[in-house]
């Protein structure tokens, strides 16, 4: 029997650890999964030490905020697998945890694949040898990775995106608006202020005061709608938009259906913006945080873009409102231009279909699990 080790500490990583487990297991049955992570990685069967996607921070900033909390949790972290030492790791994100624990687990001679690979392309080349001294195997989204990797001799893996097999429409747009009591004929906006706590509190005011005066400004009949994700606490939300003067209809468990019905939205940089690209929803893309994070992050920050589709397409496709750019009567003006000028809407969608096709083909996550049989059964421990 297998004993990996297992770590995500986002709510998308969760997720994409969750279907990896299941694609393994598919794969090879002889494999018992211990780690960190959230709901869904339980659900697949993983025991874990401890929940900590909730613990979810941005950048370093947001890591100095949270060292406490992360120190308490990799010391237990580090007390379990010396107690019982895996066989091999599974790390995913989350890089200034991860490669404290690839730290301790190269330390231990246990082999460590990182799959969602640090963002060294955004944060610059800083990090590359570290990531070459405590990772063997790493397993990445995008083919400009893969380049990069391989510039630097690091056993790296193109699968494509994963997004293209959990990015699913299943409901009609028509009936959907229509059970949402939404009219045939109005717009539909979307809210996406991402699934942390602090993405919530900086982001989703900025986007309830846009909605405000978009709502105030124009003339065509607008509804707005949150897609909710399951990480973050309603309570939070309407406490938001309590007093606002603005109804934005809160949807639980149906985020594509829900984006699907959009004529554009106002999403939160990161894999969110890649998830509206792929259904194909124009947006304007809304960052805020703290002034620590941005003075730190706009230092280390190396991409002319923060959007992650746009730094796939490689050029700006759709508009970033980015800290002291992010005024409501800026981000407003762009979206009511949307929504009013087809040529606009469809230009950024012919765009997103190119996007599309570069993120490879679906059957990203089974290949992810071979890779990853293939490599353990090729090293044994």
């Amino acid at each position: 029997m297998k004993n990996i080790l297992i770590i995500a500490g986002e709510a998308s990583s969760d997720r994409y650890a969750a279907n990896l487990i299941k694609d393994m297991r598919s794969i090879q049955k002889d494999i018992v999964f211990r780690g960190l992570g959230g709901d869904e990685m339980e659900a697949a069967g993983a025991q874990l030490f401890d929940k900590i996607t909730h613990l979810a921070f941005i950048g370093p900033g947001g890591l100095l905020r949270g060292y406490l909390k992360l120190r308490n949790v990799l010391g237990c972290l580090i007390r379990q697998i010396k107690k019982q030492r895996p066989d091999y790791a599974i790390l995913l994100d989350y890089a200034e945890f991860n490669l404290r624990v690839a730290r301790v687990l190269k330390n231990m001679g246990v082999p460590v694949i990182y799959y969602i690979s640090p963002q060294i392309w955004a944060w610059g080349l800083w990090r590359v040898n570290t990531i070459r001294r405590l990772v063997d195997k790493i397993i990445v989204f995008f083919q400009f990775e893969e380049t990069l990797y391989r510039k630097y001799s690091i056993d790296v893996k193109c699968v494509g995106h994963p997004l293209l097999e959990i990015v699913k429409v299943t409901a009609d747009a028509k009936e959907f608006k229509k059970n949402l009591g939404i009219q045939e004929n109005s717009k539909v906006i979307g809210i996406l202020p991402g699934s942390r706590k602090s993405e919530i509190k900086n982001i989703l005011p900025i986007m309830l005061e846009s909605a405000l005066t978009l709502a105030n400004t124009s003339k065509t009949d607008i509804n707005f709608i949150l897609p909710l994700a399951p990480t973050i606490d309603v309570s939070a939300i309407k406490d938001l938009m309590s007093g606002l003067g603005i109804k934005v209809l809160i949807v639980h468990d149906n985020i594509y259906n829900a984006l699907n019905i959009c004529d554009c939205a106002m999403v939160a940089s990161g894999t969110a913006t890649l998830e509206t690209a792929l259904i194909g929803i124009p947006m304007a893309i809304i960052y805020k945080t703290n002034f620590l994070t941005y003075i730190l992050t706009k230092k280390l920050i190396k991409l002319p873009f923060i959007g992650l589709v746009n730094i796939v397409a490689g050029k700006k496709i759709v508009e970033e409102f980015l800290q002291y750019d992010a005024r409501p009567e800026k981000i407003s003006s762009y979206l009511q231009r949307i929504i009013s000028n087809k040529e606009l809407s469809c230009g950024i969608k012919q765009e997103f279909i190119k996007v599309k096709k570069s993120l490879g083909t679906p059957g990203a996550g089974m290949r992810a699990a071979g890779e990853i049989i293939r490599f353990i059964n090729n090293n044994p421990a």
